[in-house]
């Protein structure tokens, strides 16, 4: 039988962030074959690239429940770049320790944050390529609101963005940008303009 820390123990038995975020910006899937473990990892990012929400399901021993408990607490709160620098000797600190045999359980919780953090920026990029086609070349309803306005794009998130437009007067057109975006990516996004 494994000797784990009191700590550790109580992550595995009253593990923090449990479960799914609906409709997250960032999701993920991964599994050991070492030894048949699986976990799905889910994260909401704030204006600041922030993880502000963060969320996982496991598959598993004592050991790799209790690794993705932490990593969420560790990684709330953070920068994208800063949770991916989160380490798994960082963890098993946080822990109070894992026996060496279960090493790996904190290596899965790493990968299933990389991969959440990647499906975060490749949603974010298809939503800013998607903008950024439509304001060189908008579709007709938007073309003449768009043309001259000199759009310049502030913030662009897998659900939303802020544009700014040189010419203050263009008002009402988020909606009409919002709705031609999600049309395209087939995902709700809310776009805002600000000044």
């Amino acid at each position: 039988m494994w000797k784990y820390s009191e700590k550790l123990m109580d992550h595995f038995m009253n593990p923090r962030n449990s479960g799914q975020l609906p409709d997250p910006d960032g999701h993920s899937e991964v599994g050991s074959p070492q030894c048949g473990d699986a976990m799905t990892l889910d994260i909401r990012v704030d204006e600041q690239d922030r993880i502000s929400d963060i969320r996982f399901m496991t598959f598993g021993c004592a050991g790799a429940i209790a690794a993705a408990s932490a990593l969420t607490e560790i990684a709330r709160g953070k920068t994208l770049d800063e949770a991916l620098s989160i380490s798994n000797d960082e963890i098993i600190d946080f822990l109070g320790g894992m026996p060496e045999e279960k090493y790996h359980c904190s290596v899965m919780g790493h990968e299933a944050l990389e991969g959440a953090v990647d499906d975060f920026r490749v949603r974010r990029d298809r939503v800013l390529r998607h903008l950024e086609q439509i304001l060189a070349e908008p579709p007709a309803e938007l073309a003449g609101a768009v043309s001259g306005a000199g759009p310049e794009v502030v913030h662009v998130h897998p659900s939303r963005a802020s544009i700014r437009f040189s010419d203050g007067s263009v008002r009402g057109i988020g909606d009409l940008l919002g709705k031609e975006l999600s049309r395209r990516t087939g995902r709700s996004i809310a776009v805002e303009v600000v000044e």
